[in-house]
């Protein structure tokens, strides 16, 4: 039995279906923070504290991606006042590159 209850409410219909997807266990939660990141990378304007968030949020799951973005030579360390909507979209669209390459077999 799928429970929903256990959702976010309201639900768009594509939330709602890769809530039922990752509670049937048809995507894994790698594919979720992709698909979540994704999501991320297409507000427009970009949420600056969303996005920071779901970064931070990344970092804790995915540390082995958090180092791959942060040896780059694109990736400059901020203090957060200093952070702009460029370096976190870039932040964003690398962690997401990263997880795609990290999903393939």
């Amino acid at each position: 039995m799928v429970n929903l209850l256990s959702a976010k409410l309201p639900m768009d219909p594509k939330s709602l279906i890769t809530e039922l997807m990752k509670q049937k266990g048809i995507i894994t939660p790698l594919e979720q923070d992709i698909l979540d990141t994704w999501n991320e990378l297409q507000k427009h304007p970009l949420d600056m504290s969303s996005a920071n968030q779901k970064i931070m949020l990344n970092n804790l799951k995915h540390p082995d991606i958090y180092t791959k973005v942060s040896v780059l030579p694109s990736t400059v360390q901020k203090p957060v006042q200093e952070i702009t909507e460029t370096d976190l979209s870039n932040a964003i669209k690398l962690t997401n590159k990263f997880q795609k390459k990290e999903k393939k077999p």
